[in-house]
Order: structure tokens, then sequence, then C-alpha cells
């Protein structure tokens, strides 16, 4: 009994969790259903059918012929409304996008209920119930429009306000800026929230996002911008909602490999060679259907490797000053083994007297010192200056796992 009480908790903890984020994940269609005469219909049956998954919702008409259909995924649907004494009216082409609350009107024609009057054109929903200012990125521009390592933040500096991240600002803030991706509206870029599947996708030491999934991964992103609800908050700026793919009715899949090497590289300025690069980004993905209309899944991988060359300087001691000669340092030039310059000059502070030509007598060099020569390289460039191209390795993995259950109309079970 106490274990069966602890797995109805846990259940109870999930779907009250599902239920608190449906909100930031799903859709709305809403609207009044009229006749040809603009008079209003009541008790109208108004359904939304997901053409994907077969999911489908279902609302009744109010006295004033209003309609409302919440905590619909986002995707293509099916409209259809029926009442007595009016013909079936359906509308395909309806496509819902994250946090959309599209309004579709409705017109019913008197005539028999087994009549039926298809609207085949896609249908332009329009949301007169938000003030919030952002944009959606599609499917289409998500998979098709080229993308520099496939992260999917550069396609939020699509739409106006998002401007990527000054090389001065990326310098400063190092490797912290890496998941920031974009300041929106003149804010920082730590004033940015992220969420992935209506979950905080945020991590708190860097104020940038945590995962980074693959394009091939999602479904569509929406950043708003400007005059956000109340559920989303935390941040001053803006909120990236990411939403991954999903499985459907039909199998569908996909693997990539994508190759980028030195072959096509020129040279970099400080490097004598061709810095050496080898870059393979792959994977696969595939979903569908466990039972038909009922439960779905999806899964993904994507590996990265990266074996990349970084040429850097450093300053090391020359030959002269290996054999403990500084005379390169007294530019301005020695008179009777004294430099012109003081500043330049070498000085024993514990006998009290200057070093002749500003070399060191053998006698008095450390033999430990003399040792840790042997572990610094020769300069390769100018008189003190070393130039090594090092190899960089970088290997990650990820991989996610989605499984959808339709219970009811009413009720679905998602696990991630």
């Amino acid at each position: 009994m106490s274990h069966l009480k602890s797995v109805l908790c846990v259940l109870a903890f999930l779907l009250t969790g599902l239920n608190a984020r449906a909100q930031q994940i799903t859709g709305s269609i809403r609207r009044t259903v009229t006749d040809s005469s603009n008079a209003i219909v009541q008790g109208a049956s108004v359904s939304a059918k997901q053409t994907v998954t077969g999911l489908t919702r279902t609302a009744t008409t109010d006295r004033t012929g209003a309609y409302v259909l919440v905590e619909l995924p986002v995707g293509h649907y099916q409209l259809q409304a029926e009442a007595k004494g009016f013909r079936t009216y359906v509308q395909q082409g309806i496509i819902l996008t994250v946090n959309q609350s599209a309004t579709i009107p409705v017109h019913l024609a008197v005539g028999l209920e087994t009549q039926k009057v298809e609207v085949m054109a896609d249908a332009q929903p329009i949301q007169s119930t938000t003030t919030a200012l952002g944009k959606t990125v599609t499917p289409r521009e998500v998979l098709h429009l080229p993308l520099d390592g496939r992260n999917f933040t550069q396609l939020g500096l699509l739409q106006p306000g998002v401007v990527p991240i000054t090389p001065g600002l990326a310098e400063a803030g190092g490797s912290l800026r890496a998941g920031q991706a974009y300041p929106v509206n003149g804010q920082r870029p730590e004033s940015n929230n992220f969420l992935i599947d209506g979950a905080n996708n945020f991590n708190g030491v860097d104020r940038g996002f945590v995962l980074k999934p693959p394009v091939d991964a999602i479904t569509e992103f929406n950043i708003l911008t400007h005059n956000a609800g109340a559920e989303f908050g935390r941040s001053l700026g803006s909120t990236t909602n990411i939403i991954t793919r999903s499985g459907t009715n039909a199998i569908h899949g996909a693997l990539w490999e994508f190759l980028r090497n030195d072959v096509f590289d020129a040279k970099h300025y400080f490097a004598s060679t061709i810095e050496p690069l080898k870059q393979n980004q792959f994977g696969g993905s595939i979903g569908g259907p466990i039972r038909k209309d009922k439960t779905f899944v999806f899964g993904y991988f994507e590996g990265f490797r990266n074996r990349q060359g970084e040429t850097d300087s450093s300053t090391l001691p020359s030959l002269l000053e290996r054999g403990s000669h500084f005379s390169a340092i007294c530019t301005e030039g020695f008179v009777q083994g004294f430099c012109q310059n003081q500043d330049h000059q070498l000085f024993n502070v514990f006998l009290n007297q200057p070093y002749p030509n500003n070399q060191l007598p053998v006698e008095q060099i450390n033999p430990v010192s003399s040792s840790l020569l042997s572990y610094f390289p020769l300069p390769t460039s100018g008189t003190n200056v070393f130039t090594p191209t090092q190899v960089v390795r970088q290997d990650t993995n990820q991989f996610g796992l989605q499984l959808d259950h339709y219970i009811s109309t009413s009720d679905v079970l998602n696990f991630r």
C-alpha cells in the first residue's frame, strides 16, 4: 500500500507539472460561430484535430456563440464545426505555433448536417487576444537555412531587435558568453530566459542556455521580445521557447553528417603552415507511432568531433639570453661597458654594482636555473618569440528521447 501511494504521488506531481507548463508549449484557437446572416449560433460543436497524430479537442459554443480550444500542441490542424440545421464546416490548413492564441471565425451555412462545406485554403490565424511581440522560427527555417555549427540560436537574428553579441563583449566574457546567444532590444545578454518544452533551460552561472539540441530535433522556437505574458517571468529581456519534435502516426527520421577540414582553409597570419582542422558533426533521429493515435516516440543522437589547430605566441629567452648575455636589453648602446639608459642596465642589488655589458658571470648562475632552460623551446620567430600551433580536441555527445501518450482527449502524458 505504501509503495502504491508513492507511485501515485509521483504521477500526480508529473501531471501537475505538465498542466502548469501547458500554456508555454501549446497554443489555442478561439472565436465565434455565426450563420450566413452573422447571427450567433449557440450549442455548436467545434473540434480541432491535429493531422499528424489524430489528437482532437472539442468545445461547445456558449450563449454568445464563442468557443475556445486550449492546450493544443503545435502543428497542423483541421477545424470542424457542426450544429443542428447547418451544414458541417471544415477548415483545412491551420498551422498553430507555440504560445499562439489564434482567432478563427466560423460561418455556418443552412442545410442538412450530412452536407459539408470544406475550406481548403490555408487559414491565416489572427492573434487578437495577446499583446506580446515576437516571432516564431518555423520548421522550414530550422531545417533548411544553413547554420555554422548547426546552432539554432543563429536563426533568432532573423527578427528585429535581436543582434549578435559584439566581439568586445564576447572577448570580455570569454567562455561565459557561449550560451547567451544574443542581446535583444538593447538589453544585456544576461537578461534573456530560455525554455525547452516549457521547462527551464537556464544556467544560473553564466545566464545562458544549458541544452542546445540539434536542429533536426527542434520543431520550432519562439522569441518573445516584448510584453511577454505572466507565465514567462524571471527575466527583463527576451524569452526563447524551444519546442522539440515528437512522434507522429507516420514513421519519419533523418541521418546527417557535416564535415569541415583544413583542405579549404587559408593559412593563419602568424602560423607557418595551415592550421589543422578535422571537424565532424553527425547523428540521426527517428520518430513514429507505438500505437496509432495514442502513443508516440521520438529519439535523436548527435556527436561532435573537432580537431582544430590554435596558433599562439609566447616570449622566451633568446639564444644570447640562454647564454646569460642580456646586451639586447640595452638598445641605446654601452659606454665603457655600461648602458647609457640606467633603466636598461642590469644591476646586482646584493653587491650594489652593475653587470658590465649586461652579461652575468657564469659562476653566479644557479645550476637549477640552467637545468630549467632545457624545458624551454627555442625561439621560432625573431630573437625571442615562440609561435606554436597546438591541436585542441573537443568531443561531445548528446541524445534525447520523447514519449507522448494521449490518455484521452483531455489528458496527455509526456516523458522526456
